[in-house]
């Protein structure tokens, strides 16, 4: 909830949760290291989680606007073809994880946000905490990011729009990587698909249209 919403609930005289569903509708929270052994117990399933990962482009939930985040997020998916948060039951307008929910939905208050502000960028939980302690995929991450992390390829989009030599086959070199990487880990490993966008972020073939205006056309 930002700052003019906040204060149309304050001005409204709300004290408690009405289950009107707002909070869940605009998309899964961020979990931190206190969400932890929820994943890795399972209770929250990885394949339910994606990362945006450092400079990528996303909305300030507390501020309003487009800003390129600093660090990288772990968030719980929305459901197919809507923002909602995957574990939001839209039927019976409540969670359907609310034992267990992640300590940004416990502290969330729509009336009052402070708690919840001041959670928003402290102990966010981190690839390295879920992945760090298998060297193997770690290793992997690492790479991925060298070859297609977002500062990376913010700096070939710019070159590429100064149409400086090579810029558009290195960038699509990077597209390519990205996706061959997914596969072979998929193939190599049997990880499902679901758990790519946790371990490597979104694919590069969709933030990158978003994040830059850049068009990529499939060849055969």
């Amino acid at each position: 909830m930002n700052t003019k919403e906040k204060q149309t609930a304050e001005q409204a005289g709300q004290t408690r949760c009405i289950r009107c569903g707002t909070c869940c509708e605009k998309g899964g929270p961020a979990l931190h290291e206190d969400d932890l052994d929820l994943v890795l117990n399972k209770r929250i399933s990885p394949e339910n989680l994606y990362t945006i990962r450092r400079a990528e482009l996303v909305y300030d939930n507390v501020n309003g606007g487009l800003i390129k985040i600093g660090r990288e997020i772990v968030k719980i998916r929305s459901a197919e073809n809507t923002r909602a948060c995957i574990y939001y039951d839209d039927r019976q307008k409540a969670c359907s994880i609310y034992e267990i929910r992640p300590i940004e939905c416990r502290v969330m208050a729509c009336w009052d946000t402070t708690a919840a502000e001041a959670l928003y960028n402290v102990n966010r939980l981190t690839r390295q905490s879920l992945f760090g302690s298998v060297d193997w995929l770690a290793d992997l991450i690492r790479t991925h990011e060298e070859k297609c992390g977002y500062e990376r390829i913010s700096e070939l989009a710019e070159k590429r729009r100064r149409k400086e030599a090579g810029a558009v086959e290195t960038l699509l070199e990077a597209v390519r990587y990205d996706v061959e990487l997914r596969r072979t880990v998929q193939e190599k490993t049997g990880m499902e698909e679901d758990l790519m966008d946790l371990v490597f972020g979104r694919p590069l073939s969709q933030t990158i249209p978003a994040q830059f205006g850049i068009k990529l056309v499939r060849t055969t």
